[in-house]
């Protein structure tokens, strides 16, 4: 387990370079899909933390739209324009919500969970729909941010700041997810998937576990739309809440797998290319091309993208023993 959690660890340090260098190689259209799949990618990897205990979300657009709708509203609102204290009060406002929403969903499994989560974050749609003061369908849009009080004089909306700010922010909660998943508190959820009943005789509280991941996965998705605002500048409900978004989220989830913590990273970066390349190439039928795109992705990778890096490291392992 340690030599796994080395490589992940190594893995993520070189995607993390890449990405980084990525700023001085590739056309700026590349570089605005990078970020808005490190953004939506964190909502992915909320999804992995409820996948590892065996529970799936169709509404964590909910969480989407509540972390785009904070950055929003601070801004115009409470005139908040530093980007590091945005992301702070989106931290609180996600835990805070997911904690007393946890309250109420961990009571459910299975689809009754996943269906929960899709009715209150349909309600939440609504509501603001029918708000005006929150911007209606139009939503709230935001202009110039500044980091740590540092003011960016270019017109661009990405800028070498705001595209480091994003990959690294995106990392680091990689890495905090990847520490979570080896340590002893969350092989528990491992536990509680198998079977649940074994893991109440074990002294796990279930409950509380589970409201636990919940509110982590609330985290990492109200963050994923917040890095989503500064990035585009605008969030619309249609865009966050609405259950498409939610399935698009999902979709992505199964395309990555739940093998490592890269394996949402990756399916995003390869959903959002391969969709901005389907809607270019075949813009009546992108739909029909993701479509066989998962079919494929399902029979010949059924743990998902990030199990390339499982498979390559028995091929490793397998050429190693053949040489001693």
């Amino acid at each position: 387990m340690n030599k796994l959690t080395k490589i992940t660890n190594l893995n993520l340090y070189v995607i993390l370079f890449i990405l980084l260098v990525s700023w001085f190689i590739f056309p700026p259209w590349s570089l605005n899909i990078i970020c808005l799949a490190c953004c939506n990618g964190l909502v992915v990897l909320s999804l992995l933390v409820l996948m590892r205990c065996g529970l799936i979300s169709f509404g964590h657009g909910l969480y989407y739209c509540l972390g785009g709708y904070t950055v929003a509203m601070s801004y115009n609102f409470l005139n908040i324009k530093d980007a590091f204290f945005l992301i702070f009060i989106t931290l609180i406002v996600g835990a805070f919500t997911s904690i007393l929403l946890g309250f109420f969903v961990r009571r459910f499994r299975g689809i009754f969970f996943a269906m929960m989560n899709l009715a209150l974050s349909m309600i939440f749609f609504g509501i603001i729909v029918k708000s005006v003061s929150l911007g209606s369908t139009d939503g709230f849009g935001i202009k110039s941010l500044t980091y740590l009080g540092f003011e960016i004089k270019q017109q661009q909306r990405l800028n070498v700041v705001s595209y480091f700010f994003i990959i690294i922010t995106s990392f680091i909660c990689l890495f905090l997810v990847s520490k979570y998943t080896t340590s002893s508190i969350g092989k528990m959820v491992l536990a509680i998937k198998d079977n649940e009943i074994r893991a109440n005789y074990l002294g796990i509280n279930v409950k509380k576990q589970i409201h636990s991941i919940y509110v982590i996965s609330g985290v990492l998705a109200s963050l994923g739309g917040a890095l989503m605002v500064i990035l585009v500048g605008h969030v619309t409900p249609e865009d966050t809440a609405y259950w498409t978004k939610s399935g698009e989220f999902v979709f992505v989830a199964i395309l990555s797998g739940t093998v490592n913590v890269i394996a949402p990273l990756l399916g995003s970066l390869f959903f959002e290319f391969i969709r901005s390349y389907a809607l270019y190439l075949f813009p009546n039928t992108w739909q029909m091309v993701i479509g066989i795109i998962l079919i494929v992705g399902i029979i010949y990778l059924p743990e998902g993208l990030g199990s390339i890096f499982k498979n390559s490291e028995k091929v490793k392992n397998a050429i190693r023993s053949k040489k001693t």
